[in-house]
């Protein structure tokens, strides 16, 4: 199956003070315009461009590769733009490319940080949505920009040390990642950027308090960005209500769950993909909730009620696991799926007006996070270690 393509750069501090948070502010303009009425859905975006370096006079040696992955865009199919300073990574949605300059249209400069109108630009890109990975830890980008291959350097993972020249560069990922196509389901229609900035002072420290204190630096990396992401917005609000008895936790006790669900997600289909993707159709499709769904191609995001159900009752699904996933049988066929309900249960009543108590949540909270007993995130991060070797 033939990869999708996306772009990485990296962003420059010389040219503004705080260049993501240029952008973010003005993307969270738009999106409050829209929110109250001010503005259409189509109105919220920002523009952000590859400035064109003082020392180069021509186009960049890709520029037309660059440019032609706007049809792909064109077609619908969810586009990335990594964004990383080589401490923090970000990823951003994109909507399209283009070398014509958009300063020039109407009302396109209310898109876009002022600074720009300085600088001399090989590409804009139009962004819908943009999305915190990882905060303030060299570490941790490194990693993840290992799983983006760059298509430029002999399809070599991607290296700050080797092959970081000319961007932004034409990457695929291994495995792909749909980082904003289930927004209805994870952030419920709101913009990732508006969610981390709900929480934006918090998150980063009480990342690494959980990575050191909890789940474990080894650990840590193998879980995915949107699970620590989900997981630090929890914690941040149950840290700061959990002695207020009036306090209505329900938020915190979603983002748990969607912690929960998200690690799922990714441990589950993918090792499942590996052992059905050769079989025939009849061997790899499943009806869920009246849809097929092909388990030998890319599953979409599935709610936590139908992965337990899934385990519970679905043949395909349950003798794929005892080959893909063999050692955690056991654990995810009967203990996880006993240990899910209480999380759906508080995660459902949290999500139909019902209040969540800090008692409540603290249940959960220590199964998720194994405070006092082995915790689900770490026995998934250690099951992905295991079956998913890095290269």
């Amino acid at each position: 199956m033939e990869s999708t393509h996306h772009l990485l750069s990296v962003w420059n501090p010389s040219y503004s003070g705080d260049i993501l948070d240029a952008h973010l502010s003005v993307l969270l303009k738009w999106a409050r315009k829209y929110a109250d009425g001010q503005a259409q859905r189509d109105d919220v975006y920002i523009w952000w461009a590859k400035i064109r370096s003082k020392n180069r006079v021509g186009p960049l040696p890709h520029h037309s590769q660059v440019l032609a992955l706007d049809e792909q865009v064109s077609g619908g199919t969810e586009t990335h733009l990594y964004l990383t300073d080589y401490s923090s990574l970000y990823v951003a949605q994109i909507g399209e490319i283009t070398d014509d300059d958009v300063r020039a249209e109407v009302g396109e400069s209310e898109h876009m940080p002022s600074y720009y109108r300085d600088h001399a630009v090989d590409f804009w890109f139009r962004l819908f949505d943009l999305r915190r990975l990882i905060s303030e830890e060299p570490i941790e980008v490194i990693s993840e920009l290992q799983k983006l291959k760059n298509t430029q350097y002999h399809d070599r993972p991607v290296s700050l040390y080797g092959g970081m020249v000319t961007p932004p560069l034409i990457v695929y990922r291994d495995p792909p990642a749909r980082w904003f196509s289930d927004n209805a389901l994870l952030t419920e229609g709101k913009l990732w950027a508006e969610r981390a900035a709900e929480h934006r002072g918090d998150a980063a420290r009480i990342s690494r308090e959980l990575r050191d204190n909890l789940i474990g630096r080894e650990l840590w990396p193998w879980l995915e960005a949107g699970t620590r992401s989900f997981l630090a917005s929890a914690e941040a609000v149950f840290r700061a209500h959990r002695d207020e008895p009036s306090f209505d936790l329900s938020g915190a006790a979603i983002s748990y769950s969607k912690a929960v669900e998200t690690e799922l997600n990714a441990l589950l289909f993918p090792a499942i993909r590996r052992i059905l993707e050769s079989k025939p159709p009849l061997e790899r499709e499943i009806h869920v909730e009246g849809r097929l769904i092909d388990l030998g191609g890319e599953v979409p995001h599935q709610t936590l009620g139908t992965i337990k159900n899934l385990l519970q009752h679905e043949a395909v699904v349950r003798g794929a696991v005892g080959r893909a996933l063999t050692s955690e049988r056991s654990w995810m066929l009967d203990v996880l799926t006993r240990e899910l309900d209480a999380i759906i249960d508080l995660r459902n009543a949290g999500a139909h007006s019902e209040t969540t108590s800090s008692v409540e949540l603290e249940a959960i909270r220590r199964t998720i996070l194994g405070i006092g007993r082995e915790g689900l995130l770490g026995r998934m991060a250690y099951a992905r270690m295991r079956t998913v070797p890095r290269t």
